[in-house]
């Protein structure tokens, strides 16, 4: 029995209404994927994201390499078909329990009220984590709290009642914020007081709106409490839990009503010429290999990615004369199969300006590496902006997987990236792009510090068109593309091609030892 056989028998059952499952391995990713995409819109699929910490390859031959991991491959696929990934059995629970019961939320915005003061403020820290936003209320509704609450009580969000609260105060203050416009969704921590019972007080609102509640002292980390005759509501042990559950259904809430998304036409393509490259390439070396840099840069050029102007130089003298055609600084780089950091190898010199910079740049480079060296590209310099990563890998099982996320320096350093599963659509490449929280904030500035996101997204979807289109590109690194306000210009990409594979990899079949 596999994950896609369960998912069909789900499917076919009128009884059943949630699927929860722990996925361990895929046979048929393609099929999982579409089995998920049609059942998840009639119930919700829960599974648990395991493999988080994996090592990954650190010996990978590119920076995209190194950044796969199979916890990031699994969360992509999770994602686009709209499996909900919890990061634990508890966390599974505390969600299946908040949408067997609850409706979705409308939206991000959290209302949280509490009798116990400080958990307010553990729930709104819970509540940022979960990707959740605790909103600020009206005048008109925290007016409405000066009728109902006691003397003393905190009427900004998070809502502190006090102690000293009765149980239909706090229920008229649950009905005003359910009936409050900026409000999608109320946590109520709640700890039993002679005055106060949540029982009596967290019943169904008029508005159908969320209403979950976390009772600090309870030992179990969710349970589900019958509020009045038909309602039931899930009761957290703590806000995280809480906020983590609220989280996985307002992610839920937005993917079921994500359009599908389109594959648009893409402008300036030359893959007449891409064809040529891959042929001659494999027949120089069937085992496969790196492509020279120069035919790397040629084929992101043909799917009119944008790339700094090159040219490549074979001495010194053509190195200045490069130089001085392509005006303005340049870098001088060295191309080598095995290298990924030029820059720490010692195979790359930048901002070069005038003749004698060059040649000397030129002569450093092609001494240092004279037994190894393929190649020395001159390149203008880039204008300056933000260093991106995009890079592709083929996964064995799932098929090419487009990572996206910091270049440069920080590639290794902060390890922040995201990934899709090719072939991407336009809202897939919108949200590979905004996925990077760095690249998210960039985007929404002003000035010479922004980044224009629309690029970026068409940077992704050009990639994806690349390994629709060549099967044989194993691996590709674009790091960095330099990314500002009017555009992206990548300055250094590595591509390896091998033999396209016979047969369809995703087929079942039996494997003997």
């Amino acid at each position: 029995m596999s994950s896609n056989d369960l998912l069909m028998w789900w499917e076919s059952d009128a009884e059943t209404a949630m699927a929860l499952v722990h996925v361990e391995s895929f046979g048929n990713p393609r099929k999982f994927s579409q089995l998920a995409r049609r059942l998840g819109r009639r119930m919700p699929i829960l599974t648990v994201h395991a493999g988080r910490s994996a090592a990954g390859q650190r010996a990978a031959a590119s920076h995209t390499a190194a950044a796969v991991t199979p916890a990031l491959t699994t969360e992509a696929l999770f994602r686009q078909a709209g499996v909900t990934a919890t990061r634990g059995i508890g966390e599974l629970v505390g969600t299946a329990a908040l949408l067997a019961h609850q409706p979705l939320p409308a939206g991000p915005r959290v209302a949280i009220v509490t009798n116990a003061g400080g958990t307010g403020v553990l729930a709104a820290d819970a509540c940022a984590d979960a990707g959740l936003e605790v909103c600020e209320l009206s005048p008109e509704t925290s007016r409405e709290f000066e009728w109902h609450l006691p003397a003393g009580a905190a009427c900004a969000n998070p809502v502190d009642t006090t102690p000293s609260v009765r149980s239909d105060q706090l229920r008229a203050c649950l009905e005003s914020l359910s009936a409050a416009p900026e409000v999608d969704a109320i946590i109520a921590i709640m700890v039993p007081t002679a005055l106060t019972q949540p029982e009596s007080a967290i019943l169904p609102t008029a508005r159908a709106t969320p209403v979950i509640a976390v009772s600090p002292d309870q030992a179990e980390s969710v349970t589900t409490v019958r509020m009045g005759e038909h309602a039931v509501t899930p009761c957290y042990g703590s806000p995280e839990g809480a906020a983590a559950a609220l989280g996985h259904a307002w992610e839920r809430a937005r993917w079921l009503v994500r359009p599908a998304g389109s594959k648009p036409d893409l402008p300036g393509l030359a893959t007449h010429r891409v064809g040529r490259i891959v042929r001659d390439f494999l027949a120089r070396s069937p085992e496969g290999g790196w492509l020279p840099l120069e035919q790397a840069m040629e084929l992101l050029e043909c799917y009119a990615i944008p790339v700094a102007p090159w040219r490549r130089v074979g001495s010194a003298d053509e190195a200045a004369r490069a130089a001085a055609a392509l005006g303005g600084p340049v870098a001088v780089k060295a191309d080598l199969a095995g290298v990924v950091h030029k820059k720490r190898a010692g195979a790359l010199r930048l901002d070069l300006s005038g003749d004698e910079e060059v040649r000397e740049a030129y002569d450093a480079v092609a001494g240092r590496f004279e037994g190894d060296l393929r190649g020395v590209l001159v390149q203008a310099m880039a204008p300056r902006g933000f260093e991106v990563l995009f890079g592709v890998t083929q996964q064995p099982v799932f098929g090419p997987l487009i990572v996206c996320g910091l270049g440069g320096t920080y590639t290794d350093a902060l390890r922040t990236r995201a990934a899709r599963l090719a072939p991407l659509t336009d809202l897939d490449a919108a949200e590979l792009v905004r996925s990077v929280r760095a690249l998210r904030e960039l985007g929404e500035h002003s000035g010479d510090e922004a980044v224009n996101l629309a690029s970026l997204e068409d940077v992704a979807l050009r990639l994806s068109r690349v390994v629709e289109d060549l099967p044989e590109v194993a691996e590709l690194d674009m790091n960095p593309l330099m990314a500002g306000p009017s555009g992206v210009t990548c300055v250094d990409t590595r591509v390896r091609l091998t033999i396209r594979p016979h047969g369809d990899p995703y087929l079942r079949a039996l494997r003997f030892p």
